[in-house]
């Protein structure tokens, strides 16, 4: 039973959930539209625009995010290290 919780967390099932409700979505859209891009335009099924379009919100979101841990992380450490000197002062003016 713990490693069905360890794989069903709440996170896991509602991105799940995400995903198939983007794949219903997609999959009720086959017509096919025109994207004009500057230079160009291209007919291509909604469907493969609206993965594509899914799949670059995933890595742009996926690419913040790591960025902001790091910036997280970086603070913290630097915080730790201005404590630690402050605290290695005290003990050399006792």
């Amino acid at each position: 039973m713990d490693k069905i919780k360890q794989i069903f967390t709440p996170k896991r099932v509602i991105a799940l959930i995400i995903v198939i409700l983007i794949i219903l979505f997609a999959f009720q859209n086959f017509q096919t539209v025109e994207l004009s891009l500057i230079f160009f335009s291209l007919n291509l099924p909604l469907l493969i625009l609206i993965l594509i379009l899914y799949v670059l919100g995933i890595i742009t979101g996926w690419a913040i995010k790591r960025n902001d841990i790091k910036k997280i992380v970086n603070d913290v450490q630097k915080e730790t290290s201005e404590e630690l000197s402050e605290l290695q002062e005290q003990l050399k003016n006792k």
